[in-house]
């Protein structure tokens, strides 16, 4: 089990590097991208990749060392939120294009509905106990 645990340690630390280097360096052609970006709407996407690659190395981490049970939607409340920050990064870096504001405000509808859908379902939980 210890080796399997160091495994997800080791995993969730490059996945958090990997990302955050990406994500918040004004160039997106890092080291841990194994080709070369040239157009925006390729650095939107790889950014926005980037955020994802880096909720999934915090929620690894997380996961490690939490004993509580976390639901699916605060999951993928998470991973939502990480990758509008690094559109964020994005559009400071690359600018706006069509695509790129059109799936900002979806993504933000869409961390917002889950935000609000997750605080009503805590609400009737402490009603009902």
């Amino acid at each position: 089990m210890i080796l399997l645990r160091i495994l997800i340690f080791c995993t969730s630390v490059a996945c958090l590097i990997a990302g955050l280097t990406t994500v918040l360096s004004p160039d997106v052609n890092t080291i841990f991208i194994p080709f070369v970006v040239e157009t925006v709407p390729q650095a939107h996407f790889v950014r926005s990749y980037a955020g994802f690659i880096t909720a999934t190395g915090y929620l690894s981490m997380r996961f490690l060392y939490s004993s509580s049970r976390v639901q699916v939607g605060t999951v993928v409340l998470y991973i939502v939120s990480v990758m509008m920050i690094s559109k964020i990064f994005s559009f400071i870096y690359e600018g706006f294009t069509a695509f790129s504001i059109t799936s900002f405000v979806i993504g933000t509808v869409f961390a917002i509905s889950l935000y609000v859908l997750q605080k009503n379902r805590k609400n009737q939980l402490d009603y009902n106990l």
